[in-house]
């Protein structure tokens, strides 16, 4: 065998070693998060961040929200968000502070939201004037695969994670200030508003 092809094989045997050995280790996950001044009281705006049955209202492609357990807010307040027809995705509250915000599971039945091993959502308030309300979302996953999965997420997922996020909270701030759905041309105009936070770590 020539000498380049087995220096060839040798080296993809220890790339795939490489590979097999991070995706063993235990991975990090990857947090995403946005924040923005929102121009409503802290009681207004609380007033629309609990109501968790107005989702689809700010987020781009939800088209409804559908309150599933007998309570609509605090812990195990439960929701169906739907993309189109009867695809939906299941959110669960798993922390509750009141006039604070919320942490919520994203899953579909006991399965975490494919393709993640975890994936949760945290809306955060904060007031920072009498008419004014700092609000911060944030979205937390883990990739199977392990640190590989980590690494991967990092350099292929953290962008369009940072402008899905970026989108979500223009149209909330539209929808907080307004009270009317947002649109596409509404989250563009106003995405300026939001500041990606840098990631941690």
């Amino acid at each position: 065998m020539p000498k380049v092809v087995k220096w060839i094989l040798l080296c993809l045997v220890a790339i795939v070693a490489a590979m097999a050995v991070a995706a063993m280790r235990p991975g990090k996950p990857i947090e995403v998060v946005v924040s923005a001044e929102v121009e409503v009281p802290h009681t207004e705006a609380w007033q629309r961040m609990s109501d968790l049955s107005v989702a689809h209202n700010y987020v781009p492609g939800l088209t409804a929200t559908e309150i599933t357990t007998p309570y609509a807010t605090g812990v195990g307040a439960s929701r169906k968000v739907y993309q189109s027809g009867s695809n939906y995705l299941e959110e669960t509250v798993t922390a509750w502070n009141e006039g604070e915000g919320f942490v919520i599971r994203l899953h579909k039945g006991e399965e975490p939201m494919s393709p993640f091993r975890q994936a949760e959502f945290r809306y955060h308030m904060e007031p920072l004037t009498d008419q004014a309300t700092r609000v911060t979302l944030a979205i937390v996953v883990e990739l199977p695969f392990g640190a590989l999965g980590s690494v991967l997420g990092e350099s292929v997922a953290r962008a369009p994670m940072e402008q899905e996020l970026t989108g979500v909270l223009a149209g909330l701030i539209y929808y907080y200030e307004t009270g009317q759905p947002a649109t596409d041309a509404d989250r563009e105009r106003l995405a300026g508003r939001v500041t990606v936070m840098p990631a941690s770590g």
